[in-house]
């Protein structure tokens, strides 16, 4: 697998299985990302749902590919990536958050262009996603390059995700 330097001194973007990292990283964004879009309930039933240590092997052996960006050697965000429609060559940016205080350093942009350089290289023609509705991330990934295909509602437990599915070619 091709590894992409980043250009910014003291980062390093690379695959891991730490799934202990991962789970930290995730408790400590999750509230702060989305405390102003779902109920607390939501937030931790989803954490529990998807970022235990167990749920994240499980997510690895189901073909995700995670990747971890270090700031000078401390764990700063993580992406997660995987093959999503084989025929049509489309990869599902599953996951990418970054630690609260590591936000509007650039590292969103570090990772996401890491993925598509990552699924570009695996013979990937498209890069999928999901976006909560209300959550500012969608113009993000409008500003670079992602469109609305679709507004989906998908039951998740109790819950609900009020999505947007967003493409863009890579």
């Amino acid at each position: 697998m091709a590894h992409v330097p980043p250009p910014v001194t003291g980062i390093t973007i690379s695959e891991t299985q730490d799934t202990a990292t991962l789970h930290r990283l995730a408790h400590a964004t999750w509230h702060p990302t989305y405390q102003q879009i779902l109920s607390p309930a939501q937030i931790d039933y989803m954490l529990e749902q998807l970022y235990t240590q167990e749920s994240l092997r499980h997510q690895m052996q189901e073909g995700q590919t995670f990747l971890l960006l270090c700031h000078q050697g401390t764990p700063a965000a993580f992406a997660a990536f995987s093959l999503y429609h084989p025929a049509e060559q489309v990869y599902k940016l599953n996951k990418i958050y970054i630690h609260p205080e590591y936000q509007g350093k650039g590292y969103g942009r570090l990772l996401l262009n890491h993925v598509m350089a990552r699924a570009r290289a695996l013979g990937g023609k498209h890069l999928e996603l999901n976006v909560h509705r209300h959550n500012p991330a969608q113009h993000f990934y409008a500003k670079h390059g992602f469109e609305i295909t679709q507004t989906v509602d998908i039951p998740f437990g109790p819950f609900t995700l009020h999505d947007y599915i967003m493409r863009r070619p890579l």
